[in-house]
């Protein structure tokens, strides 16, 4: 405060700069603006009654003392920021706020330039709080009416922050009872992962998960707030650290896209529809198709039909009784009657030409009957085919559970053995099951497939597939579990998920198709595993009787 802003005492200076030097001084010293004067090396050497004012310094407490007026949170930024001035010193904008005063924190803008022919710098300090109130204002309003849902937390998982899309979205309490209450406190809404059946622990919730430093990447979850309709979500997250690597909080953004699921789903839904029209377009052209071949075999047959019985009617075997009874009757003048009779004459040639024409009919005959025994397994194929679209096209039978799982064994039963894969059956006796045999075989096939595939994938040399059945009224259970790579906890909520996996050369459409199935049927899919190289367990859950 004793040294002049110019380095020199008014009294001092030559008479022609004291006219302005000590009014300028004044103006400095009642400025309502907090300035501050430095030396070439960056030591503050003078500074106003505001400055001292801003940073709460007392009376026997230099410029330099200024850093204890700052906001603790930005203290050590702001020594880091002015010791880099001193190393380089050049004109610099600091921001910062400072510490309460009357339980009230300012926000500050800085300013240093160099004073003009001089080695030294000049700063002011500007007071904008007001202008980050505004800011803090426009910025919670914008929040409020944010279509999505924002959450953040500080450091301790202790909720700081959450918009009106979140209170609703998540049941959380409305009003500001709720800071200072840790994550699982607020929350009323129950989470499951994207299957909407398992629960989430709380571990795994996004917010934690981002303030752990896991990345938090387009994470589908189902939530039910209390006293309303599940919601489908996509959330994502990050954590909040401070230029010092010093954890700071997090903060997460769930976007609802329960209609958007919707509409994929009635699209899919539609899709579907369309597929089985499709089919039974299909089936119908090809049964038109068969039944038109069989038209048209049917034509040959009948032309074979009627050559056949328009070659016995021509047929001259009639003549060769006739014959054969002129012959008779001559009695014991037969060798008379065949040497010296002009009619007996004749008979050798005549018998000789019925022969060749009875052999030419017979010839034909052969012919036509070879064309409609080939005619007749012409139908009987395409009656054959038809059958296999009909057998294809059936939805319901009533199988036996242990035949099913056996007939979805017998088309991977060569992998077993050449993986060396041990098979486990553990199979209770349960009655018959009324299903879509297809389906099934459909979903079972596809869940060992992938088991072998885990085992496979593992370092495992005692490589297990377990096939469990079990159950009763009113639904029977089919497990498939294996000792192979396992799921890790992060990839359980999205199995089913369309397009999901964890297999370079996987395309993700399996376990989604199987999950659509069973409950197409009925019943559900679902896994466990207890997390990665621990192997995993699909269990098929199927009703006993079909659905109405």
């Amino acid at each position: 405060m004793s040294k002049a802003f110019s380095n020199r005492d008014p009294g001092t200076a030559p008479s022609g700069e004291q006219d302005w030097l000590a009014p300028a001084a004044a103006l400095i010293e009642s400025a309502p603006v907090a300035m501050y004067q430095t030396d070439g090396e960056g030591n503050r050497v003078y500074a106003n009654p505001e400055y001292r004012r801003v940073f709460g310094l007392g009376v026997e407490q230099g410029a330099d003392d200024w850093l204890q007026g700052v906001h603790p949170d930005d203290r050590a930024r702001m020594e880091r920021s002015w010791a880099d001035f001193r190393t380089h010193p050049c004109p610099m904008i600091f921001e910062y706020r400072t510490a309460p005063q009357d339980g009230v924190v300012r926000h500050y803008t800085e300013q240093v330039v160099p004073v003009n022919g001089m080695a030294a710098f000049v700063g002011t300090i500007t007071d904008v709080t007001d202008l980050a109130s505004e800011n803090r204002t426009l910025l919670e309003t914008l929040m409020a009416n944010l279509p999505l849902s924002l959450i953040a937390c500080d450091a301790d998982g202790v909720i700081t922050l959450y918009n009106r899309a979140a209170a609703e979205l998540l049941s959380m309490q409305s009003d500001n009872s709720s800071a200072g209450k840790t994550c699982e406190h607020v929350v009323g809404a129950q989470i499951y992962h994207a299957d909407g059946v398992t629960p989430l622990d709380l571990a795994d919730r996004p917010l934690v998960k981002a303030l752990r430093g896991e990345l938090v990447d387009d994470v589908e979850l189902v939530v039910v707030p209390r006293d309303s309709t599940e919601r489908v979500t996509v959330t994502n997250g990050r954590r909040l650290t401070a230029p010092d690597g010093r954890a700071l909080g997090a903060f997460i953004v769930t976007e609802d896209i329960t209609e958007r699921r919707r509409s994929e789903l009635e699209l899919e839904r539609v899709h579907e529809q369309l597929r089985t029209s499709a089919r039974q377009a299909g089936m119908a052209e090809v049964a038109t198709s068969i039944l038109h071949n069989v038209g048209n075999v049917l034509t040959s047959i009948h032309v074979a039909a009627t050559m056949v019985q328009d070659g016995l009617e021509r047929s001259k075997a009639s003549d060769l009784c006739e014959m054969a009874e002129l012959l008779l009757a001559q009695g014991a003048r037969l060798g008379e009657f065949m040497t010296h009779d002009e009619r007996g004459k004749i008979v050798p040639a005549y018998l000789q030409a019925l022969g060749q024409q009875l052999t030419a009919e017979t010839e034909a005959a052969l012919e036509h009957m070879a064309t409609l025994r080939k005619s007749l397994e012409h139908v009987d194929s395409a009656v054959a085919m038809q059958q296999k679209f009909a057998r294809v096209a059936s939805m319901r039978e009533t199988v036996s559970v242990v035949d099913l799982v056996e007939d979805s064994l017998r088309l991977s039963a060569s992998a077993f053995n050449r993986h060396g894969i041990e098979l486990r059956r553990e199979f209770h006796p349960l009655p018959a099951i009324t299903v879509d045999k297809h389906k099934v075989l459909q979903i079972l096939v596809n869940l060992i497939h992938n088991a072998m595939n885990a085992c496979n994938e593992s370092d495992r040399k005692d490589k297990v597939l377990r096939l469990r059945i079990e159950g009763g009224d009113p639904l029977i259970r089919i497990s498939v579990s294996d000792n192979g790579v396992g799921i890790a906890p992060e990839n359980m909520g999205r199995l089913f998920t369309h397009g999901f996996t964890t297999r370079p050369k996987g395309h993700g459409f399996g376990l989604h198709s199987g999950a659509i199935a069973a409950r197409e049927l009925g019943g559900s899919l679902r896994a466990e595993s207890a997390g990665a190289g621990r192997g995993a367990t699909f269990i098929l859950e199927l009703p006993r009787d079909p659905p109405a």
